[in-house]
């Protein structure tokens, strides 16, 4: 019997090193597309009174419970068609000639709307109009143009002539 050799080459011109290598490669393509999208886009700010101690995560109410004291209460009536909105609001103190009207979407910054609410001839009327259409869920939080109060509430659609109270927790 003749002892045959076969002469297969050198190991990175064989046929099974593609297929050996290229999870590896593809990993490592894969890791620095998301590596790169981690980096470049933003998760946004949390747009409420929340604070990190330590390990845990705190709410600060005192602008809700100073809106307490105040008495500030209130009504919102949303029109969703048109775009309008108006505001009763009652209060124990002199309210502001405009106030601020926050309404967040829980997960998107982008779909985020703030609003300048204006008095209506010195009166407890504030009128405004919504940006863009409101679409599923949202945390409204109105509060004076200085930030000392606010007043916070969630919203459910339908939002087409919704009436929403609005009282401090």
């Amino acid at each position: 019997m003749e002892n045959q050799t076969r002469d297969i080459g050198p190991w990175y011109r064989q046929k099974w090193l593609l297929f050996v290598l290229s999870p590896l490669v593809a990993v490592v393509i894969y890791a620095s597309i998301f590596m790169y999208i981690a980096i470049s886009t933003s998760d946004g700010i949390v747009k409420d009174d929340y604070y990190k101690v330590a390990r845990g995560t705190n709410v600060d109410n005192s602008r809700v419970l100073e809106a307490a004291k105040r008495g500030i209460r209130g009504e919102l009536l949303v029109d969703a068609l048109t775009g309008d909105l108006r505001l009763k609001l009652n209060a124990d103190t002199q309210l502001p000639s405009t106030l601020t009207l926050d309404l967040v979407h829980p997960a998107h910054k982008k779909y985020d709307q703030q609003i300048t609410l204006r008095n209506v001839n010195s009166s407890d009327v504030y009128l405004g109009s919504l940006q863009g259409n409101l679409e599923g869920k949202r945390y409204l939080m109105l509060s004076d143009e200085s930030g000392a109060w606010v007043l916070k509430r969630e919203l459910l659609p339908p939002y087409d002539q919704r009436s929403f109270e609005l009282l401090p927790e």
